[in-house]
């Protein structure tokens, strides 16, 4: 599926998020791969609504996270990068990777209703192909979608899984 098909998906998941509405009939998730050679990594962000994130990790048998309230539990980095690292999973060159936590951020004044995870993969030397398993939120919602732009060895892809489509592969 090609950009121009999911840009759409796009805009209206940005305009839902930019009105701030409390109840969101779109259940989409965006990740955003980019392969930077300077650092050999694979530098990863990951967007998700806060409701869906925390009720997955519920669903999960963890505790309530409250996140970006002063009720946040200590351990809410910890229990996203292990929900991200069952749910988000890649090989890159035949060889299963480990998704590193580098942060997570909100904007509190345009957006309420979504935070960005930031992950990475160190020590990518090159990537000559490329699978991406993408199971996120599936727990919680059965219409969910995960849309995935990944920038990598001069090419861009996009790809939109659902529960019937949970993988991508990619080669060079």
């Amino acid at each position: 599926m090609n950009f121009i098909m999911i840009k759409p998906f796009i805009i209206l998941f940005n305009i839902l998020l930019s009105i701030g509405i409390s109840f969101h009939p779109i259940h989409l998730s965006v990740c955003e791969m980019n392969y930077n050679q300077e650092t050999k990594g694979m530098e990863i962000a990951v967007k998700v609504f806060f409701d869906d994130l925390e009720d997955a990790i519920v669903l999960s048998g963890g505790p309530e996270l409250h996140l970006f309230t002063e009720k946040e539990h200590s351990q809410s980095d910890q229990l996203i990068l292990e929900y991200l690292q069952k749910n988000l999973q890649l090989t890159i060159n035949k060889k299963a990777v480990k998704l590193n936590w580098v942060g997570k951020e909100t904007d509190e004044r345009r957006d309420i209703q979504s935070l960005w995870v930031y992950l990475e993969v160190q020590d990518v030397r090159k990537v000559k192909d490329l699978q991406v398993k993408n199971t996120i939120l599936y727990d919680v919602h059965q219409d969910q979608r995960n849309m995935l732009h990944l920038k990598c060895n001069g090419k861009k892809v996009s790809w939109l899984f659902d529960i019937e489509k949970i993988s991508e592969t990619i080669h060079w």
